[in-house]
């Protein structure tokens, strides 16, 4: 898949990039190493741009070892990890020490949010100049337990990320309702009703007229409802807002009554929505109006989840950097998404988005050596899981492709099931 569609083609990787196109059959002697994709589907390297890979603070859930292989045997090739752990990514210094504390570990390329909290705006630019790919800001309580910022706070830190050119991923639920819609109970009926479909709407709302005040970029995470793509779609239309759209694979193919059998392995923030809602979704993205896909990869150790009898205690958020991509695939095979949209979801756009374009998301000349090789095949379960914790409502589902090899600057880091080689993936700062 290049950006000019579909072809036959033989690609000659040098030096972590690829060096050409080239027509079949007629690739040069004396190349180092070739790889028979014959029968395959050659994609650029999804990039997941919504994971939280949970160091430092909180390793017993994930790690950075076994999160980037997940997302390897799942065909993501660059990952972009979320800064609400323990410390917080707050500071250029959290930012250095997180950059210090992954060297070496992770077999996918990364990318490192800063986060923007209620007591941090003059942090910004020093965030970006220790090259955070964007800022994470949470409108109500996260898993740091920081508070966000008020609204003349926020107004604040999106002049200073105007002026830098910064993006600023917006998990939008607005704090106060979620806070007045509480209710304890059992089931994910109650867990829906806590936090209910306004609560992303207000918040949605309310961050682009910011954004539309300062001009600065924005992108709004996990969309779950009708109501937010509705305003969503105007504002997007209206053109008076930078503002990118993302949802996730778990809103597309569940709903709350499809998932209240699986009890607390299912719950997740935002909650999983109606049918209605579902379909919103897919027209949002038959439309244009969601822009890239990410898992929200966000796994809890057993016991976090499994409180039995009383889902209201239990940890909101499970695994899917590994099911990405053979999800979504299973969704073209279907005839429900186009490939060329495929790609523009999970690997053209979020390069755009997080300033890694053109060097990643193509497959073209110039553009690094990441790749996906993937098979689409009859229906089958998904392979082992690599990550730490890795129950997902989506993990038994079939799906009818394969994810054969994935390459990381030209290497492969995962064939046939099985990691390859070291570690090599690579921090990314966006681009100057």
């Amino acid at each position: 898949m290049t950006p000019d569609g579909q072809r036959s083609a033989e690609i000659l990787m040098q030096e972590g990039q690829i060096a050409a196109l080239l027509a079949p059959g007629s690739a040069p002697s004396g190349v180092a190493s070739i790889l028979d994709a014959t029968g395959c589907l050659v994609l650029p390297g999804a990039i997941d741009p919504h994971v939280h890979f949970r160091e430092p603070g909180f390793s017993a859930k994930e790690d950075w070892e076994h999160g980037s292989l997940a997302a390897v045997a799942g065909g993501v090739t660059t990952v972009l990890d979320m800064p609400n752990t323990q410390p917080p990514t707050t500071t250029a210094a959290a930012l250095r020490d997180k950059v210090t504390l992954i060297a070496g570990r992770s077999r996918c390329h990364y990318g490192l949010y800063g986060m923007l909290w209620a007591q941090n705006a003059e942090e910004i630019e020093a965030l970006a100049e220790a090259g955070a790919i964007g800022l994470k800001v949470f409108l109500g309580e996260t898993t740091a337990s920081l508070p966000p910022p008020d609204d003349g706070q926020l107004l604040g830190a999106l002049r200073r990320t105007a002026a830098l050119g910064l993006r600023t991923a917006v998990h939008a639920e607005n704090g106060a309702i979620l806070r007045a819609a509480a209710v304890a109970g059992d089931g994910l009926a109650a867990h829906g009703r806590s936090r209910p479909a306004v609560a992303e709407a207000e918040a949605v709302r309310r961050v682009c007229l910011l954004a539309e005040a300062t001009g600065a970029p924005i992108l709004i995470v996990h969309v779950s409802t009708a109501w937010a793509v509705d305003i969503l779609r105007r504002v997007k239309a209206e053109g008076r807002v930078n503002v990118r759209v993302e949802t996730c694979p778990h809103y597309l193919l569940l709903t709350e009554d499809e998932a209240a059998p699986m009890g607390a392995i299912a719950k997740v923030n935002p909650p999983l929505r109606s049918a209605e809602d579902r379909s919103a979704l897919w027209e949002a993205i038959a439309d244009g109006t969601v822009d890239q896909l990410g898992s929200d990869h966000a796994p809890h150790t057993p016991s976090e989840k499994e409180c039995v009898g009383d889902l209201y205690r239990a940890a909101a958020g499970f695994a899917g950097v590994q099911t990405l991509v053979p999800l979504l695939l299973t969704e073209v095979v279907a005839g429900r998404l186009g490939i060329g949209r495929l790609v523009e979801l999970i690997a053209e756009g979020p390069a755009r988005h997080w300033g890694l374009w053109p060097r990643k998301g193509r497959i073209a000349p110039g553009a690094d050596a990441d790749l996906a090789i993937v098979r689409l095949c009859p229906p089958a379960v998904l392979p082992r899981p690599f990550s730490k914790n890795p129950r997902s409502p989506l993990s038994d589902r079939p799906v009818h492709a394969e994810i054969v090899a994935t390459l990381v600057a030209g290497q492969l880091a995962y064939r046939d099931g099985h990691p390859v080689g070291a570690p090599t993936g690579q921090w990314q700062r966006p681009n100057a």
